[in-house]
Formats: C-alpha cells, sequence, structure tokens
C-alpha cells in the first residue's frame, strides 16, 4: 500500500490572539484512519464577532497564506468559507465555518485528507489554530472583511449547452470526488438553453430537468453519442417567483434558464444542481 506524506498547511501561527489559540488547540480533534482519509477539525468562540466579519478575515487570511478561495456561502446567521491549497500533489479541502451566537461568533475548521495520505496532527493543528489567532473583533475586524469583499469580483454568467456542462462533470466525476467537484464549480452562474424533461415538484419548489442524451442512428455514432447515456442530467431548482411557469412546461419542451451551480450528488443517476433558476429572454 502506497502511503503518502504531506506536509501541513502552509498556515503562520501569530503571537497574537493567544486565548483564543489556546482554546482552539484544546478543541483539537484529529480521528479516522489514513488509510480512508483522516480528519482534523477544531473551533473557538469569538465575542464582539459576526460570521460575516470571520469569513471575510478568513478569506484575507487564506489567500496570504497561498491558499486557493474557492467559494463561499452565507446566510444572516452563518456560513462556509471552502479552501484549497494550490500547491502540492495531493490537495485536499478546507472548510472554514461561522455561526452567530448573539454577539458571539463560534468559528471552526474542518478538514478531510486524501486516502492513504498521511500528515502529523500537530502541524495541522499549529496551521488551523495559526488562522484562528489572525481574526480580529470590532470595528478592526469588520474593516479587513469589508476590504475582502470589496476585492471580490462578480462572477460571469457562462453559456453553455447543458449536454456539454454535463459531459464535463461526467469526465471530471471519474477522478475527483463528488465533494471536490462542487467545491469547484460551486457558485458559478450558467446560463443554459434546451429541452426539457417533465417539471418535477420537490422540497416546494419545482425542479426542470435539462435532457442531455445525444441521439443518434447507428451511421452517425460518436463517443459523445454514446457516452452521453452516463451524463449526469442538469437539474434546475426554480427561483420562487417563475415556479409557476415552470410548471406549466411539459416534456420536450426547451427553457432557457440562468442558474447558480449549487451542488454535484451522485446517486441514481447522479446529478448537477443549480440553484435559484430563472428564465431568461
Amino acid at each position: 500500500m502506497k502511503v503518502v506524506k504531506i506536509c501541513a498547511f502552509a498556515f503562520l501561527l501569530a503571537a497574537a490572539s493567544v486565548s483564543h489559540a489556546n482554546t482552539c488547540e484544546t478543541n483539537f480533534r484529529a480521528e479516522g484512519d489514513p488509510r480512508n482519509g483522516a480528519e482534523f477539525s477544531t473551533s473557538t468562540s469569538f465575542t464582539d464577532l459576526n460570521a460575516s466579519s470571520a469569513l471575510g478575515q478568513l478569506r484575507t487570511i487564506a489567500l496570504a497564506d497561498g491558499f486557493n478561495v474557492l467559494g463561499e456561502e452565507l446566510t444572516a446567521t452563518e456560513g462556509t468559507l471552502t479552501i484549497k491549497q494550490k500547491n502540492g500533489r495531493h490537495p485536499f479541502l478546507i472548510y472554514l465555518t461561522a455561526v452567530n451566537q448573539g454577539t458571539k461568533a463560534d468559528v471552526s475548521i474542518r478538514t478531510k485528507l486524501n486516502r492513504r495520505t498521511v500528515a502529523k496532527p500537530e502541524d495541522i493543528r499549529k496551521g488551523m489554530c495559526g488562522m484562528i489567532a489572525r481574526i480580529k473583533t470590532g470595528k478592526e475586524g469588520e474593516a479587513i472583511a469589508a476590504k475582502a469583499r470589496a476585492a471580490i469580483k462578480p462572477e460571469p454568467v457562462i453559456e453553455e449547452q447543458p449536454r456539454w456542462l454535463a459531459k464535463d462533470i461526467y469526465r471530471l466525476s471519474k477522478r475527483k470526488t463528488a465533494e471536490m467537484i462542487t467545491a469547484h464549480y460551486k457558485g458559478k452562474r450558467y446560463l443554459l438553453d434546451g429541452t426539457i424533461g417533465t417539471p418535477l415538484e420537490n422540497e416546494g419548489t419545482i425542479e426542470l430537468w435539462y435532457k442531455v442524451t445525444i441521439d443518434g442512428n447507428s451511421f452517425m455514432r460518436t463517443l459523445d453519442t454514446d457516452e452521453s447515456t452516463f451524463w449526469p442530467p442538469i437539474v434546475c431548482q426554480m427561483a420562487k417567483e417563475d415556479r409557476a411557469a415552470a410548471a406549466k412546461l411539459s416534456e420536450g419542451e426547451f427553457a432557457k434558464l440562468t442558474g447558480t451551480f449549487s451542488h454535484f450528488q451522485k446517486g441514481m443517476p447522479d446529478r448537477v444542481v443549480l440553484k435559484d433558476c430563472r428564465f431568461s429572454h
């Protein structure tokens, strides 16, 4: 069995916020068998901090430490920032989460290494707590977070046929996990145009499933024609204001929609899910 040894995150341990660093180290957990992918996590609580400020600051910290920032999900009460090592043969995802608790915020970091990848727990702990130690509270932290968010460039809308998006995701799924694919595509905005199946009601929304299989006769078959049977359908979860119009469509009709990549889901069948989909005219 081949075991890969890696260096810990390229974090810098700051001298500031010693109390938070100490709490972080106390809460650190190393679990799991490296053969399956060891898991590491820690957390601490900050007074006079909110989730938005914490994640904005962690974005700045991650970029300064040489990580790729893949995406952020943020609501009024909580959020998660996903980052990944920029270099290395076996990069892994790291999740930075903040949750509001009144005038406090709970901040946590977790990661799962790739299978058969080994790292020293003390190095991982030092790296995670080094990030947490650099979070600032109050006005100072909010100013840092605001500057980080101001530097974010809006995602452009990508115009693409549903079947070619499905093809790209299918081929990626042969060598990357669903979690990794989701992290890389999450938040990207698409303009899709194609034929759909029968609209489906699911968990309070209407879903439109784009057809991605390529029909072809025996004289015109290609690799794409045969492979497309296995491509994951593109599922658009409609925004509230467009659900009624979506429900009126029938199988085989056309739909031109804009939506935001939510996740890639393994199952029967695998599927690519876009959220907040709206009709585009």
